[in-house]
C-alpha cells in the first residue's frame, strides 16, 4: 500500500511533457491553499513566522492542485502559515509545468496569475458594485470551483490533518499530509 500512495500523485512535476505523459485526459485543474493549525511556537520567531492573519491562529499551509474527479494530482511543500497562496504556488513552480491548453481554477488568493486558460472570480472593486453578470459569472464559477474544496476535504477527513498538529519533528507534518492525500486517492480509486 505504502508503494501506491507514493506513486499516487507529483510532489513535483518536472515539465509540462511529464504533466501530459502523467495525466493526459485532464482538462481542467483546480489549485487551491489549504491550512492547518499547529500548536503555538514557544520561540518567537518561529511563532511570526507561522502564524496566519486569515486565521487568526498559528498555521502551516499546502497547496493542492486537483482534478474534476478530486483526485489530488500535485501538493507543494509544508509552508509556514504566513506564506500567501500565489506566493507558494510560485516558489513550487508547479504552474510553469501545467500545459497552457488546460483550463486552472483558482480562488481570489491567487491574482495575478497570467499563465494558459486562468478561470477566477472577480473581486469586488472598493467602493464599488459589481454588475448582475459579474455576480452571476462569479456564481458559476463557485459552483464549478467547489470540487478543489471538496479534494482538499478529503485529506481532512483524517483528524491528524483537521486538529492542531502538536508535534515538533522537522517535516512531520509535511509527511502525514503525503500520506493522508495518498490515502484520499485510493480511496476514490477504490469508490469507482
Amino acid at each position: 500500500m505504502g508503494k501506491y500512495i507514493a506513486a499516487n500523485f507529483r510532489r513535483k512535476i518536472r515539465s509540462i511533457e511529464e504533466f501530459q505523459q502523467k495525466y493526459p485526459e485532464i482538462k481542467d485543474i483546480f489549485i487551491d491553499g489549504t491550512e492547518r493549525p499547529i500548536q503555538r511556537p514557544k520561540h518567537s520567531k518561529r511563532q511570526r513566522k507561522n502564524y496566519s492573519g486569515k486565521k487568526k491562529t498559528h498555521t502551516r499551509k499546502n497547496i493542492v492542485i486537483s482534478d474534476e474527479h478530486r483526485k489530488i494530482i500535485a501538493l507543494t511543500p509544508t509552508k509556514a502559515g504566513r506564506t500567501h497562496d500565489k506566493k507558494a504556488l510560485d516558489k513550487s513552480g508547479i504552474s510553469s509545468t501545467i500545459p497552457a491548453q488546460i483550463a486552472k481554477w483558482f480562488d481570489t488568493g491567487f491574482i495575478g496569475t497570467n499563465s494558459g486558460i486562468v478561470m477566477m472570480p472577480k473581486k469586488k472593486p472598493k467602493g464599488k458594485t459589481l454588475s448582475d453578470t459579474q455576480r452571476q459569472e462569479n456564481k458559476t464559477i463557485s459552483g464549478i470551483r467547489i470540487l478543489s474544496e471538496h479534494a482538499i476535504n478529503g485529506p481532512k477527513r483524517f483528524r491528524i490533518i483537521s486538529d492542531k498538529f502538536r508535534k515538533q519533528l522537522a517535516n512531520l507534518d509535511d509527511t502525514f499530509m503525503l500520506v493522508s492525500c495518498g490515502l484520499w486517492n485510493y480511496h476514490l480509486r477504490l469508490a469507482v
